[in-house]
């Protein structure tokens, strides 16, 4: 009896180990595996996505960031759990990068200024007067220069895997409409801590005052400052049109974006989910131009017919040919890697893009 007891015991036994092996290689073998997490016990990838941008659903960020989280999650099949951050939710737009390129955050739509800090060459994209069209932005950020840029985020870790638009940047100011750069001389105008930036306001003739964006409603009110430059969602989000009367078409800086991943969080997923976020993120690159455009039409509207700002048209060559004569050449060597004949030859080429778009 006792035999029979111990074969009973033994097979048991043999039948458990059995099992759980088999459970144990069927976990290994789908580590990894595309839309494996459709239909199964297997928790989804969870990808983080954030950004700097306000919470807003209808912010055009966030349209496209929601839109890449329902399509990104619909085409694989539930195998990626999109979560969306908004509004510094992970941090500023420095630290969201940091966190990218560590890997605590899997994406982000960053804009560029902050990025110059990672990316020298990004000092490209800060350059006043640059483009003068969205045809011609579009054109060099999605071809050659774009992805020549893009490439030399490999090296601290980053992917960047397409560009969408901020929109142009405009000044606001308290004290007067901003014609010619004649206008801007005693002014103080806020902007982003970007040396390129500074450099250009001081060359415009006004006095820049690198702050902090949190900062920048109460030193207006206060008239620490006499002005700002921003896309017209940020003037209208931020109710500057409350402590500011003049917005002057000037369109100075274009502010674009980066759909950023971390190079080794998208390396090690499947060939199939590459090419899928790639595809989706490109997508939702095109859903935030759109978004983006839509919204400066309303918004710059609504500044003027709701809230009453003035609006005054601008001189943009004056200040354009200060951009090539007096701000452009200081970044040649910089934009060129180390080669100012190679940096002027890119801008050039970045002209003469721009030539073609002319009415």
């Amino acid at each position: 009896m006792k035999n029979i007891l111990s074969v009973f015991l033994a097979a048991a036994l043999l039948i458990a180990l059995l099992t759980a092996c088999g459970s144990t290689t069927a976990q290994t073998q789908g580590d990894g595996g595309a839309g494996e997490a459709a239909g199964s016990d297997k928790a989804a990838v969870v990808l983080k996505i954030a950004h700097a941008g306000s919470s807003l659903e209808d912010d055009p960020q966030n349209v496209a960031a929601y839109h890449f989280e329902k399509i990104l999650e619909e085409r694989s099949d539930g195998y990626y759990d999109v979560q969306v951050y908004p509004n510094k939710q992970l941090g500023d737009t420095t630290t969201i990068i940091e966190g990218v390129q560590m890997g605590t955050i899997e994406m982000a739509d960053i804009e560029s200024g902050p990025t110059v800090g990672f990316v020298k060459a990004e000092t490209l994209w800060d350059l006043p007067y640059l483009f003068t069209s969205l045809e011609q932005a579009h054109e060099v950020i999605d071809g050659e220069v774009g992805d020549a840029i893009a490439k030399k985020f490999e090296d601290i870790g980053i992917t960047v895997l397409g560009y969408n638009d901020g929109g142009f940047r405009y000044f606001t100011n308290s004290v007067r409409p901003i014609r010619t750069p004649e206008d801007l001389k005693g002014l103080k105008i806020r902007v982003m801590d970007s040396e390129v930036m500074v450099n250009s306001i001081n060359a415009f003739g006004a006095s820049a005052v690198p702050m902090a964006f949190a900062e920048v409603y109460s030193a207006l009110q206060q008239g620490a400052i006499d002005g700002q430059e921003n896309p017209f969602n940020v003037i209208y989000t931020q109710a500057y049109y409350e402590v500011q009367k003049y917005l002057s078409l000037s369109e100075h800086f274009f502010y674009l974006r980066h759909y950023m991943v971390n190079s080794n969080f998208y390396a090690n997923q499947p060939e199939e989910m590459q090419k899928l976020i790639k595809e989706c993120a490109m997508e939702a690159c095109q859903v935030q131009r759109e978004a983006c455009y839509n919204a400066q039409v309303q918004y710059q509207d609504e500044l003027v017919s709701k809230y009453n700002m003035e609006v005054n048209d601008v001189d943009k060559e004056a200040f354009a040919q200060i951009a090539r004569e007096q701000v452009w050449p200081q970044y040649y060597e910089l934009i060129g890697d180390g080669d100012a004949e190679a940096g002027k030859a890119l801008l050039d080429q970045i002209v003469a893009v721009g030539e073609k778009y002319k009415n």
